[in-house]
């Protein structure tokens, strides 16, 4: 009974054109070293391909020609359209940091639902992850801590975010101190001890359509 029950869920999921998470942990651990930054440009990755360093857990990511790419000719988008509130995201490989500073620059361009752009870390699997994003169409910035898949917010902060633009996101882990920046100021500070190390990744939510550059992560 609990296979068919199972197995008609699936075929419902399919019928109703809903794709499910890939669960993922990310690939294997190998600690970030001490000191160093890690960037991901996306400029050498083929137009329509994920760069060979991340796994998509859900979504569809593409790098893309853009002219208005902060630091060269291509962006990572995600241009998946989930008319649900879930939240496609994609996971670098293998890299496990402690405590970090990790940033993007990202451009919400369009989404009904959503237009939110988000910066994943100390991702212990796909479904276990601090998660701090912008929305355009909310206006603010907020940071979650995301548990067997369910999101708890952890704090928010109203600031302007502007669709069709440029800007940067940043956080920050040492021990439990957590803090996340928006264009270089400083916005939420938070205490937690959930997470104390893992990979790092991006995020986006429902119908958003995100362009994402200059991700980079330093291991402290």
């Amino acid at each position: 009974m609990r296979i068919i029950l199972v197995l008609s869920v699936v075929l419902l999921g399919a019928r109703c054109g809903v794709t499910p998470p890939a669960f993922s942990t990310g690939g294997g651990n190998l600690p970030a070293e001490a000191g160093k930054t890690y960037h991901w440009r996306f400029d050498e990755t083929p137009e329509n391909n994920l760069p060979g360093d991340f796994i998509s857990v859900l979504g569809n990511w593409v790098v893309e020609d853009e002219g208005s790419a902060p630091s060269g000719p291509r962006v990572l988008r995600q241009k998946g359209v989930f008319a649900a509130p879930d939240y496609p995201r994609v996971i670098v490989k293998d890299l496990t940091f402690k405590d970090l500073g990790v940033k993007v620059r990202c451009r919400p361009e369009s989404g009904a639902v959503d237009q939110a752009c988000g910066l994943m870390f100390r991702v212990r699997d796909s479904e276990n992850y601090y998660i701090t994003r912008a929305n355009a169409l909310e206006g603010n910035v907020r940071l979650y801590r995301v548990v067997n898949g369910n999101r708890e917010q952890l704090a928010t902060a109203d600031s302007p975010v502007t669709a069709g633009e440029w800007h940067a996101l940043e956080a920050t882990a040492d021990g439990e101190q957590l803090t996340v920046s928006w264009n270089g100021t400083p916005v939420i500070t938070a205490s937690d001890t959930t997470f104390n190390e893992g990979k790092v990744g991006l995020w986006t939510k429902a119908d958003s359509v995100t362009a994402f550059d200059d991700l980079e992560a330093t291991a402290r």
